[in-house]
């Protein structure tokens, strides 16, 4: 017979907890497990957490299927982690070398990103219109033609409107603050050996409760803990080395019909390491060990289920631990990972957004903060015709002179064009030049421990 206070299984425990509302009792045993199930582990978030990581862990509470990601990932190695980064879809323009292609690590770069933007609410606005001159001259577009000589202001004909997040890399030391500090200890090693007592007592206490389910779902994450620690993982040869003696310019998005933009800039050594290459070897594990990670995710779905039929006090006991865990993220900021690592390899971040009232000026305005000598990086972006040559010409890029265009080869229309792109383009340059010269770097808070 169901009791509140013995729950489904009717077994007496060694301490009662007297008084449990049934509400209380049947809500507390829900919540755990439609928060875990509304939780899924995606295989490109975990591959990002394990490439900033630098090693193999696994939370109290793993998101659902995390576990048998990771027997995935010892099974596969390098074929899992390429389907975890067709996962997310993000292209990158190298605006210096003009490759394209898919994100590497994951989302390691989407998590520093996160943590970089977590402060800015509200873009700085582009300009929109400009004076532009009447009668353009007979030669080519420069940039001494841009000034103009009768006032005669344009505007696009149309808006659609481009956020474009620059987030610039850069290798500098950081100044730790007091709850930085707190985290070294708590992530040092004797930290780590208090935190895995503390978890033996409470499986201990659990168990006099009688809340057995919520006892499996700790030592469950325990044992998990232990056996990642088994698993060595190494960095690759090189790691965060610059093979160039350029900075990184990159452009980030979706797809290229997006209308947010992300421009990575800074170290190449970091940049291109963390958007290109890959930042975690694959470890080698025995088929022990894979098949403990299958058996550990059928065994974390039964207990939370378990949980959920009991009721009664193991309910309250799993959704109190699991508020505790999540209290605790929240106490110390959370983008633990993303501020481990920035603090670990010494690497600042500094991050500015800009609103710009078309694709083409936020093209040109990312074209002339590069060091790129051409235009092929646009190709998929833009397509080719006499405005778009006269345009590039005009902002100093080389075009290939079989396709240049005179101004007054081209129509009023593309004429105005020109000139109205060109000027926007020119000025959120110096803007965007202006405000990272401004800009503070984000101090990163935590320290790496011993792994």
């Amino acid at each position: 017979m169901y009791s509140a206070q013995l729950g489904t299984l009717g077994v007496k425990p060694f301490f009662s907890i007297p008084g449990i509302p049934s509400i209380v009792a049947e809500w507390s045993a829900l919540v755990p497990l439609v928060a875990h199930l509304a939780n899924y582990g995606e295989n490109n978030r975990m591959v990002g957490e394990l490439a900033l990581e630098g090693y193999l862990s696994v939370g109290l509470f793993p998101r659902l299927g995390y576990l048998d990601g990771l027997r995935k990932l010892l099974q596969d190695g390098p074929d899992f982690m390429d389907r975890a980064n067709a996962e997310a879809t993000y292209k990158v323009w190298d605006v210096n070398w003009g490759s394209v292609f898919t994100r590497a690590n994951g989302s390691a770069i989407s998590i520093l990103t996160e943590y970089a933007l977590r402060k800015h609410l509200q873009p700085i606005p582009m300009p929109e219109k400009f004076t532009l001159p009447s009668e353009p001259a007979p030669e080519n577009l420069s940039r001494a033609d841009v000034a103009p000589r009768r006032e005669v202001v344009s505007t696009p004909s149309f808006r659609r409107y481009q956020n474009l997040h620059v987030i610039c890399m850069s290798r500098n030391n950081h100044t730790s603050s007091i709850r930085g500090t707190l985290l070294l200890l708590i992530f040092s090693r004797t930290g780590k050996i208090l935190y895995h007592l503390v978890l033996l007592g409470l499986i201990v206490l659990f168990c006099l409760l009688g809340a057995f389910g919520t006892a499996a779902v700790v030592v469950t994450g325990l044992v998990s803990k232990i056996v990642c620690r088994t698993l060595r993982v190494k960095r690759p040869s090189g790691y965060l080395l610059n093979n160039e003696k350029h900075d990184a310019c990159m452009l980030s998005a979706v797809h290229e019909n997006a209308q947010t933009w992300y421009l990575y800039m800074g170290d190449r050594g970091v940049v291109d390491w963390m958007l290109n290459k890959t930042m975690l070897q694959t470890p080698s594990a025995n088929r022990l060990q894979m098949a403990y990670f299958r058996m550990a995710h059928i065994l974390q779905l039964s207990a939370m289920t378990f949980v959920a039929a009991q009721k009664s006090v193991d309910g309250l006991c799993l959704l109190i631990l699991l508020a505790s865990t999540h209290g605790f993220q929240y106490l110390f900021g959370g983008h633990e990972r993303a501020r481990q690592w920035l603090e670990a390899e010494q690497v600042s971040i500094d991050a500015h957004t800009f609103r710009f009232s078309g694709r083409t000026p936020m093209l040109g305005a990312v074209h002339a903060l590069s060091q790129a000598r051409n235009a092929e990086w646009m190709q998929t972006l833009i397509a080719p015709c006499p405005r778009i040559s006269t345009w590039l010409n005009g902002l100093n890029i080389s075009v290939d002179p079989m396709t240049r265009h005179d101004l007054g080869a081209l129509s009023s229309s593309d004429r105005s064009w020109v000139l109205l792109n060109t000027q926007l383009a020119i000025e959120a340059e110096k803007i965007i030049r202006r405000e990272l010269k401004n800009g503070k770097a984000t101090e990163s808070l935590y320290v790496k421990g011993d792994s």
